[in-house]
């Protein structure tokens, strides 16, 4: 099974690099894009910014997390985000939309993991090493992988137009395989934020208001 799945990655390394290279320069364009959102802020919203990030840390130590409720509310807005890949992915008009999508979610990394580290620099890479981290250790490989096979098998609807015996049913079944295994991948994400975040949050707003 391992050896199979091998195969099944190299070959669609081999075949479908483009759109994995164009995938990942889409993500690190909206990490980028993100960390200088920050630097052009207005002073007003920085300010802003910062007082609400303070108040929370001050806060974050007692807080009482509603971990069912985090885990449903994570999990769902997080499978309708995939989902809403998905279905972009069934079209032969998905491909910028998904691309938008995307960078939109590597510009919201971006901004998030630049801002807490510039604000409060050592301490700021501790809030966000255990706030932004870990769910996205699992969460955006997991985004990156159903850009990837939707844009793949939107790009196979459109290959589709010129050659009509261009087989389209193996490529559907391993995308729906291949979106099965991701939801799996985001639902662990969304358990991860609910029973493993927030204590790591509680321990660094302990260290920081220590």
């Amino acid at each position: 099974m391992a050896n199979a799945f091998k195969k099944l990655c190299r070959s669609s390394l081999r075949d479908s690099w483009p759109i994995y290279l164009l995938a990942l320069i889409t993500l690190m364009a909206g990490i980028g894009f993100g960390s200088l959102g920050v630097h052009a802020m207005q002073d007003e919203t920085f300010g802003q910014l910062t007082e609400y990030l303070d108040n929370f840390i001050s806060k974050a130590g007692s807080v009482i997390v509603d971990r069912p409720l985090v885990v449903k509310n994570t999990i769902l807005n997080n499978l309708l985000f995939i989902g809403i890949i998905y279905f972009l992915g069934l079209t032969v008009v998905g491909t910028p939309a998904i691309l938008a999508l995307l960078f939109a979610r590597g510009y919201s990394l971006g901004f998030t993991f630049t801002f807490l580290t510039r604000q409060r620099a050592s301490e700021g890479i501790v809030l966000a090493l255990t706030s932004v981290v870990p769910q996205n250790i699992l969460l955006i490989p997991a985004i990156f992988l159903a850009s990837v096979a939707a844009l793949s098998f939107s790009w196979l609807l459109i290959k589709r137009f010129s050659n009509s015996r261009l087989p389209v049913m193996p490529g559907l079944v391993g995308y729906h395989v291949l979106m099965m295994i991701v939801c799996s991948i985001v639902a662990a994400a969304g358990l991860v934020e609910a029973f493993i975040t927030p204590d790591l949050i509680k321990a660094a707003a302990n260290f920081i208001n220590s």
